[in-house]
C-alpha cells in the first residue's frame, strides 16, 4: 500500500534562507510568503533548526549567528546557496518588537513605608 502523505524534505537554499530571515527578525508568515509555502511548513523548519529559541536570543547572539550563516553563504565556485534571494536583506539583526520577544517582566516594586 502507497503512503498518502509523504514527508517532504526541504533543500538547503529553503532552510538557508529561512534561518537567515528568522535571524534576522523577520515573521514566519512573511518568510513563507517570500518563498511561496505555507506558514506551517516555515514553522516546521525553524521548529527543527537551533535557532528555534529567537525570543531568548540577545541581539548580539543573532549578529553572531547571522555572521556565521553570512560566512558559508558562498560556496568554492562563487554561487550563492541562496541563489541571490538575500541580495535585498542585509545579515544585521532587527531589534524585535514587544510581540516577538520574550523579555522579562518588570514589576514596579514599592518600597515598605515605616
Amino acid at each position: 500500500m502507497k503512503p498518502i502523505f509523504r514527508r517532504r524534505r526541504h533543500d538547503d537554499a529553503v532552510r538557508y534562507v529561512t534561518y537567515v530571515m528568522w535571524l534576522v527578525g523577520y515573521s514566519q508568515r512573511s518568510i513563507a510568503f517570500a518563498l511561496g509555502m505555507r506558514t506551517k511548513q516555515v514553522a516546521g523548519i525553524i521548529e527543527n533548526s537551533e535557532y528555534r529559541a529567537r525570543s531568548s536570543m540577545s541581539d548580539e547572539d543573532r549578529t553572531a549567528k547571522l555572521s556565521e550563516l553570512e560566512a558559508i553563504r558562498l560556496d568554492d565556485a562563487g554561487a550563492k546557496l541562496d541563489g541571490g534571494i538575500l541580495d535585498r536583506i542585509g545579515f544585521t539583526a532587527r531589534p524585535l518588537d514587544r510581540r516577538q520577544s520574550r523579555a522579562s517582566l518588570k514589576r514596579k516594586v514599592r518600597g515598605r513605608a515605616g
